[in-house]
């Protein structure tokens, strides 16, 4: 925190150099200091001489981002010598930055108020809406209003301080995707106009990733491989959506990151057949198969 924030919590100056030499406080430059236990990028950020924003807040806050090494610092659009994120070295003078050699994507923009370590989340999302890839800022935008990390009413806070020609991510903004991975699998589908649902509940089997149409189920596997009772549930729940007439399509983390286009083709073949479609013999085994399910239940 800077000065200006320390005075007006009515911390002297000698009480601040007290707690410097006391190790309760760190000077991370001039006028700037942090607590020992800061976020290392976000001290890392002060350092450079700005904010942290971007995929660098998204990361913070725990919100589902691909992935991006750079550390995403935002600057007044004014703003000259820039530094290096790395502690000055010592008995020597600060560092100037070199953008390629210490990953470091600077943002100028200028913000009212006084300075921050840190940029909230809609601010970042802005920006790494105006750096990078769209589908990274709506990935982003999807996962942060899963966890509640903004609300529906900051989408219109968001839509303007985006650009004219990227306000579609906030439009586009899906609460139910709860992965990144689904948003990659909603976007395509969004852009052909099929019919889909995310978090779609089904009776007796409970919420699936997506379904497309009336029948295609698209399950997203996480990151990690499922093993145990996760991996049981599953295949049990693939096995009672079957039986029920649907038609299951489920992926793995790195089929989607790593071989999207496979995947995008199989799927997209699947809806050119008609598969997400019931049909009228469909619609007869759908209801046979909830008859013999409930039959089975009750032991009859």
């Amino acid at each position: 925190m800077p000065y200006r924030v320390l005075d007006e919590l009515g911390v002297s100056r000698r009480a601040v150099k007290a707690a410097v030499a006391d190790g309760k406080l760190v000077q991370v430059r001039e006028r700037w200091f942090a607590v020992p236990d800061a976020p290392d990028d976000v001290v890392r950020a002060v350092r450079v001489g700005g904010s942290l924003t971007a995929a660098s807040v998204a990361r913070l806050e725990g919100l589902w981002v691909r992935e991006d090494a750079r550390l995403h610092v935002r600057v007044p659009s004014s703003a000259g010598r820039l530094w290096s994120p790395a502690p000055a070295p010592p008995g020597g003078g600060r560092v100037r930055l070199d953008r390629a050699g210490h990953r470091v994507c600077v943002h100028y923009r200028t913000v009212t108020g006084r300075p921050t370590a840190r940029d909230g989340a809609v601010l970042a999302l802005a920006e790494m809406a105006a750096c990078g890839p769209l589908l990274d800022a709506q990935i982003a935008i999807d996962s942060a209003l899963a966890l509640g990390t903004i609300g529906i009413d900051d989408l219109d806070e968001l839509r303007t301080l985006l650009g004219a020609s990227r306000r579609t991510i906030a439009d586009q903004a899906d609460p139910g995707c709860q992965s990144g991975t689904e948003t990659i699998v909603r976007l395509l589908l969004r852009g052909r106009r099929v019919p889909h649902r995310t978090q779609a509940l089904i009776a007796g089997v409970g919420r699936v990733d997506v379904l497309v149409g009336d029948r295609l189920v698209v399950e997203i596997d996480g990151e990690g491989f499922h093993t145990g009772p996760e991996f049981e549930r599953d295949r049990r729940r693939d096995f009672e959506l079957t039986m029920r007439g649907y038609l299951v399509f489920r992926l793995s983390y790195s089929m989607v990151m790593q071989e999207w286009e496979a995947v995008r083709a199989g799927l997209l073949a699947l809806i050119a057949r008609g598969e997400h479609r019931w049909g009228a013999r469909a619609r007869h085994h759908e209801r046979d198969t909830r008859v013999s399910l409930a039959r089975r239940h009750l032991g009859v």
